[in-house]
């Protein structure tokens, strides 16, 4: 027993870990069959989905996720059209003749039924020609390999543009474990769970908006929030003094040991004009406690860079109430915590869910003003407390300027702070809408909307009448990098078409995993079976080994979040075969042992060691084979894959370790064993 007591704890562990991974994939079985059983009933249903939000979302992001095969969707393979973006390219350098026309053209019959180099194939037409890339994209004192290279950069920057567009239009969607794949000029995607293709088509075609906005006044935000919390408590309206000593608002001035910093990005003019008014070095002084980095140099104008401060839940509540009470009182100043001077409403990750309930209410946008937009930023950040938050921006409904005026954007290095900024620019149109714009509302902020996303909202310090503008704030490169992507996707200069779709009904979806399940089961009472009758009590321990096997190969799919397709349901079987095959070699050499009269121990022991090679041979090829299938398939192929190399892996596990050491226990116990 104490040999194998090592061997024992190993698998006890594993069991329990299978259990716990495997639980959430239980959990959401449990919801959804509750929340078919309330299906006829809408305000049952969404009263029961309001109760249990945290652990019906806690439990569908660690559940087993399920392939398109088995939950029904969609799969779109979106075209990025890299042609037309040289072609327009050319167009606006005025560079594009009738030679270029045509090779574009024969370019383009060709990539719209094979997956080809668009920059590679036109390179070689036009050597076949005698004409190089740089005669229509690149400057004279350029070389070709610069010129392909740019290009290239240029194509690669455009294919981002546009996953980064789709991603964003997908998420707000709602659709669940969307899977996005760039692979080359194309996009793939799966889109489980959804049930109107139509829909999806018309969302992906749609061209990306890039607008900005300027924020509410706090005394507007404040007043609707009022409302809201009216609308679902059923109470009177609070005021504005009465929600303030509530400490329902924030005082981002407010210094405390728990107080959480949010920057957002600042912009400035990038004009070199050099300012020689003392009024406005003497205005630029007075903002230096506002401003994290220097702006006044050689600038006529400076969006600068705005920080204000959250305090947690605990420092919002009136002290006379407890945490349930401040709850019930005020759920909506309770899910979203607005900072006074800014009327940016914090919200925890997980009552993000919670709060678009809420909004979507028919009673709730009856009381939100015409001319008045809720939007998220595009992602959640980690606070000092530990938790992440999404911010909840108020915006004016009607935007003040959309992308297409912009006509550039790049990010760089600052001289000045050693911090990254994004410098944008915009046509002599755009310019001069921008200098009305920014003139006419010093002081207040403008948020940079992507389809409905807040990506940055800086604050507008002074006029900026050149269009040539800088934004600050960014942590890193790669926000610098995302802040250029969506400058930029205002106008995609490679439109999207989609090559292929396929939908799958969730109803065939259900029939598909109803025929797994009772495959698998039948894969598995028959081996079961076959191994009792001919390995006797051998047999008995090796489908108890078995049931460990299936147990195991899902609990490791959930812990990394696989994705469970049909074909991976057969390697599922597969691996039950397997996992007898190995069984198989162990017991006949066993009885190979046995017929010698050899102790039954000894037979053992020997029968386990002779097996040993060719059980690691065997699993061997077929891991290579596994991993093969993984590294250059697709979809289903690869979730295939998954589940053989999971299979293989706790085979060896199964078969080797776990059979062995209860034989040994049983023999310590003199036992009868026998093996057919």
């Amino acid at each position: 027993m104490k040999k194998n007591l090592t061997r024992i704890i190993l698998t006890v562990v594993f069991i329990a870990l299978a259990i716990i991974y495997l639980y959430p994939t239980y959990k959401d079985y449990k919801f959804n069959e509750e929340l078919k059983l309330r299906a006829g009933n809408y305000k049952d249903s969404m009263d029961y989905v309001m109760q249990n939000l945290d652990e019906i979302r806690k439990a569908q992001e660690k559940r087993i996720k399920l392939g398109l095969d088995l939950k029904g969707g969609m799969y779109v393979i979106l075209d990025v059209d890299v042609v037309k973006f040289l072609e327009d390219l050319a167009d606006s350098r005025k560079t594009k003749d009738e030679t270029l026309a045509r090779i574009l053209g024969e370019i383009k019959a060709i990539a719209e039924t094979s997956e080809i180099s668009v920059l590679d194939v036109l390179k070689e037409k036009l050597q076949a020609e005698n004409l190089t890339l740089k005669k229509y994209y690149g400057e004279t004192r350029e070389d070709e390999a610069a010129v392909e290279k740019k290009l290239q950069r240029d194509i690669d920057e455009a294919i981002d543009r546009a996953i980064a567009v789709v991603r964003n239009r997908i998420d707000q969607y709602g659709v669940a474990e969307a899977q996005l794949q760039k692979r080359g000029n194309r996009i793939m995607m799966e889109l489980p769970g959804v049930s109107n293709p139509d829909d999806v088509k018309k969302l992906l075609k749609t061209t990306a908006v890039l607008e900005f906005k300027l924020l509410q006044s706090p005394e507007i935000v404040f007043k609707v929030a009022e409302a809201i919390n009216k609308i679902i408590t059923g109470a009177d309206t609070i005021s504005t003094k009465d929600t303030t000593t509530a400490g329902l608002l924030l005082d981002s001035n407010k210094k405390s040991q728990d107080s959480l910093s949010i920057t957002s990005g600042g912009v400035k003019d990038t004009t070199t004009k050099k300012d020689t008014s003392k009024t406005k070095k003497d205005k630029q002084k007075k903002d230096t406690s506002k401003v994290t980095s220097d702006t006044s140099k050689k600038t006529d104008t400076s969006i600068a860079q705005d920080t204000t401060q959250l305090t947690d839940t605990g420092q919002m509540s009136d002290k006379n109430l407890s945490e349930e009470e401040f709850k019930a009182k005020y759920p909506f100043f309770y899910l979203v915590q607005f900072i006074k001077e800014s009327g940016d409403g914090f919200v925890r990750e997980s009552d993000k869910p919670k709060v678009d309930e809420i909004l979507k209410r028919v009673e709730v946008q009856a009381v939100i003003p015409a001319g008045y937009q809720f939007a998220w930023s595009d992602k959640a950040e980690t606070m000092q407390d530990g938790n992440n938050y999404y911010i909840l921006y108020s915006l004016k409904k009607e935007a003040e300027l959309t992308g297409k005026y912009i006509t550039d954007a790049r990010k760089d290095i600052s001289q000045e702070t050693q911090r990254p900024y994004v410098a944008m620019q915009m046509d002599a149109e755009g310019s001069a809408d921008w200098a009305r714009i920014t003139g006419s509302n010093i002081g207040k902020r403008c948020a940079i909307v992507l389809d409905g996303i807040v990506y940055s909202a800086p604050v507008i310090r002074n006029k900026i009448p050149s269009g040539n503008s800088q934004i600050e704030g960014m942590r890193d490169m790669n926000e610098a990098n995302l802040l250029v992507i969506v400058l930029k996707a205002g106008s995609l200069p490679a439109p999207l078409k989609i090559a292929e779709e396929r939908s799958v009904g969730p109803s065939l979806g259900e029939d598909s995993i109803k025929a797994g399940i009772t495959s698998s089961l039948a894969a598995l009472i028959l081996v079961a079976l076959f191994m009792i009758v001919y390995y006797k009590f051998g047999g008995f321990v090796a489908d108890f080994a078995l049931i460990i096997n299936v147990l195991f190969v899902l609990g490791i799919m959930a812990s990394f979040g696989a994705t469970l397709t049909l074909p991976g349901i057969a390697g599922l079987v597969l691996t039950l075969g397997m996992a007898v095959d190995t069984n198989v070699l162990i017991f006949e050499r066993v009885r190979e042992e046995e017929r010698s009269g050899k102790p039954l121990k000894t037979c053992i022991e020997i029968g386990y060691k002779k097996a040993f090679s060719a059980i690691i041979d065997s699993h061997l090829t077929s891991v290579i084979s596994g991993i093969a299938l993984y590294m250059f398939g697709t979809g289903p192929i690869r979730g295939f894959a998954v589940t053989l190399l999971a299979g293989i892996i706790v085979n060896l596990f199964t078969a080797i370790v776990i059979t062995h050491f209860i034989f040994d226990i049983l023999l310590e116990k003199n036992k009868k064993l026998s093996f057919g």
